[in-house]
């Protein structure tokens, strides 16, 4: 999403053009039209994009061992985000896997789900053995079967933690259907390519699925009716949690009332719908006072706070700490998240 504003400071006119989903601003200097692009200023944020699937097929796998190996140069303790799903499955080792401000641990056949734009890091130690499976979200958006997205949903956003831990009997399959999408990279010439993967990828979901399978977790289903709206709000929100911040704009955009949307909601998760937007907002809200030189009011109005003192509220109430201060305690620690 783009958006645009004019606005007058110290008697020179400015365009402010904020690209939300990349978190950088550009300020263009309107003095005349003889020198348009002067005075140019971006603000890009402190952790790094990777954007690293190179397949055609839209699907990358490589061994934890090989990854280490090709970023040997690269601090993988620094954090960093992807355009793409990532899969990481630690199959021999311990240590730390750090997202979104959180230290999780690794033990053997631990799997990590990062969905596109969530913040990681490798802890420092390099002696972890497993798989790196990177898929592009085309590849999974453009799935036909209603009940894949699901699945992915499951994995990836269901329970409240990104890893799970799978038994040693899935764990045998998912190697052997890693196996075979690996050979299938390679066939990219071959009839019905993109279908073999598609298929090869959902059994192997499934197959985590099933393995990972933790006490009194609730699946979702595409049967139900509540399980279905409570996907497409999840989908709604991810679109619009920087410009929509009430049930009653999700409700309106779902065509149903907002008592109906949150029995909907609260029979899937033990959050309010209200609860699960203003944690969306604020997390992106960290990650943006943590990892980029923008200004608080930038943050605000990019989040869809108009007022940024109101935005300092909402921090506020949602987290304790004003953003000036959270960002301040990051500033200081030694805290590599």
């Amino acid at each position: 999403m783009v958006n645009l504003r004019v606005f007058h400071v110290l008697s020179i006119n400015f365009l402010e053009i904020t690209i939300v989903k990349d978190y950088f601003v550009v300020y263009l200097h309107l003095v005349n039209c003889n020198n348009i692009m002067s005075d140019l200023r971006k603000t890009y944020t402190l952790y790094d994009r990777v954007d690293e699937v190179s397949s055609g097929s839209g699907i990358d796998i490589i061994s934890l061992s090989t990854y280490f190996e090709k970023k040997k140069d690269v601090e993988l303790e620094h954090v960093h985000a992807h355009n793409h799903y990532e899969i990481i499955w630690f199959q021999k080792g311990n240590g730390a896997h750090y997202v979104d401000f959180n230290e999780y641990p690794i033990t053997p056949n631990t799997i990590f789900f990062i969905t596109p734009g969530q913040i990681h890091a490798f802890d420092k130690k390099r002696d972890q053995e497993g798989i790196v499976l990177k898929v592009c979200p085309q590849l999974l958006d453009e799935a036909t079967l209603e009940e894949a997205s699901f699945r992915m949903f499951n994995l990836f956003r269901g329970n409240g933690v990104p890893f799970r831990l799978i038994d040693e009997v899935n764990a045998g399959k998912m190697a052997m259907f890693i196996t075979a999408l690996k050979e299938e990279i390679e066939l990219d010439e071959e009839v019905g390519h993109t279908d073999y993967m598609k298929a090869l990828l959902r059994v192997l979901v499934i197959t985590i699925e099933r393995g990972c399978k933790e006490a009194g977790q609730q699946v979702l289903h595409v049967s139900k009716t509540s399980h279905k709206m409570f996907i497409a709000f999840r989908h709604l929100l991810e679109d619009n949690y920087h410009c929509l911040h009430t049930v009653k704009d999700y409700a309106m955009k779902l065509n149903i009332s907002t008592k109906t949307l949150t029995s909907y909601i609260t029979e899937c998760s033990t959050l309010s719908p209200l609860e699960i937007i203003n944690s969306r907002i604020t997390i992106e809200a960290k990650r943006m006072l943590r990892y980029s030189n923008l200004m608080v009011k930038e943050i605000g109005y990019m989040l869809g706070f108009e007022d940024s003192s109101y935005f300092v509220k909402f921090f506020k109430r949602q987290t304790g700490l004003l953003p000036i201060e959270f960002r301040n305690n990051y500033a200081t620690s030694n805290n590599n998240l």
